[in-house]
């Protein structure tokens, strides 16, 4: 087999394209994984994870400001972002660094630079400029280039005061102040952070509700603790832009394009809507050796179903397997202060007499402790079956929560049962909002008429 030659050749490092790459050499592939920017894509280095680490820098000075609630006197210097971002950045350095070391581990090449179709099994590799360096060849290819955020009309990213995602969390001071446009999961979770180290926000969404494909009660509950945060929440306004002159910054954040860039039409590849790739649910393209994964494929533009795509598409690459994506149950998290996050099976809709229950953390006693006792849990449940078909969740530790109930779902639970889970715990909570759906919690004050 000549160097340029490999059994699968994946385009993009981010979850999908890593995990695809690591899966086929697992299965004992010639594996090559092609990276334009840094190890680790959109989620690790743009996205995902310095996000969290903004949110978590947060969460401890707020901890920090109320550790006289536990008998602490301690006194916060200061906030200097600058050093919180260099942390923010060695950490996510540190997390490409053990990426890296997976790939070579597994003798994967990576090859830098950025990747087009000759034909349906040979790639260019570009470099400067878009310039040609050589090329590449692979029985199997999966595609796993990701998005890149959409801009509105009339309106370019310049990295100055006009920014996207990546501009923002790129930020080494905090400006004045900021219009976020967008009032969906991201713009939610920069609202949150930014406003908690001092930057004046404005929020805007053009729907008449944040989050508008999400439960109306978690969408206000979000909207009421980002007033209590200081941020200015502005709904059904499509003229938030009209206004950008008085902003140092504008942050759009209105959505994703997809990152499509690669010369498909050369291979044959067929994409849909706004250039997304259209896939089955084994990750085939229409060209029958080329896979795609993750947001390019437009269907969850979520990390780990990323991942688990990558995964399946290698494995039927490779493998020679015939494994459909399970879809069946997808959490949503967002990270505003508190976490937020829902899941519910995929056949939701279909259950006609559905009750629900709901526990607020006021009423947990490990939330107590804590000292987080903002938010609540709610549940759906299927009153002839008693099965559980949703949870939503607004309070702390709901980012993993939310996997506990997702498992709950998927297993097709016919009920929950209390002596499976520890006390006192915050996921506890999850069956005191089940069983409050019959008028059976013991953790709540008796309803009036029962």
């Amino acid at each position: 087999m000549g160097l340029n030659e490999y059994d699968v050749i994946v385009i993009g490092s981010g979850p999908g394209g890593f995990t695809a790459a690591v899966r086929a050499a697992q299965l004992g592939a010639k594996a090559a994984l092609i990276e334009k920017s840094l190890i680790g894509g959109t989620c690790l280095n743009f996205g995902c994870l310095p996000t969290k680490f903004l949110w978590q820098s947060l969460k401890i000075k707020q901890k920090i400001q109320k550790s006289y609630e536990y008998g602490f006197k301690a006194n916060l210097e200061p906030v200097v972002f600058a050093d919180i971002a260099a942390r923010k950045d060695k950490a996510i350095a540190g997390i490409r660094k053990g990426m890296i070391a997976v790939l070579s581990s597994y003798d994967i090449d990576v090859i830098e630079g950025a990747a087009s179709f000759k034909d349906r099994n040979t790639l260019a590799v570009l470099g400067a400029e878009k310039k040609e360096i050589f090329k590449v060849s692979a029985d199997k290819i999966i595609i796993a280039s990701g998005a890149i955020p959409s801009v509105i009309k009339g309106f370019v990213f310049d990295s100055g005061k006009i920014i996207n995602s990546t501009d923002a969390l790129n930020l080494k001071e905090m400006p004045a102040n900021m219009l976020i446009v967008g009032g969906g999961a991201i713009g939610i979770e920069m609202a949150t952070i930014f406003s908690g180290f001092g930057c004046c926000i404005t929020l805007a969404e053009c729907e008449n509700c944040l989050l508008p494909n999400e439960d109306r009660e978690v969408s206000e509950e979000i909207r009421r603790n980002l007033l209590r945060q200081g941020v200015e929440v502005l709904v059904s306004c499509s003229n938030a832009l009209d206004q950008a002159d008085k902003y140092e910054k504008v942050l759009i954040v209105t959505g994703r394009t997809p990152n499509s860039d690669l010369g498909l039409e050369k291979a044959g590849v067929k994409t849909i809507k706004r250039g997304f790739i259209e896939t089955d649910e084994f990750c085939r393209t229409n060209v029958s050796n080329i896979y795609a994964v993750g947001d390019i494929a437009g269907k969850n533009l979520l990390a780990y179903a990323a991942q688990n795509e990558g995964a399946v598409a290698a494995e039927n690459a490779i493998g020679k397997s015939s494994i459909a994506v399970d879809n069946s149950v997808i959490p949503q998290v967002v990270f505003s202060m508190p976490q937020s996050s829902s899941v519910k099976a995929s056949d939701f809709l279909r259950y006609k007499d559905v009750i629900f229950g709901k526990f607020p953390f006021a009423a947990s006693g490990r939330a107590f402790i804590e000292n987080e006792r903002a938010g609540f849990v709610k549940c759906a449940v299927d009153k002839t079956t008693k099965k559980p078909l949703a949870f939503w969740i607004v309070g702390s530790h709901s980012d993993e929560l939310i996997n506990i109930a997702s498992q709950v779902i998927k297993s097709s639970a016919e009920q929950i049962s209390r002596g499976s889970i520890f006390h006192p715990s915050f996921s506890e909570s999850l069956f005191n909002a089940y069983e409050d759906a019959f008028d059976k919690c013991v953790e709540l004050t008796k309803k009036s008429g029962n």
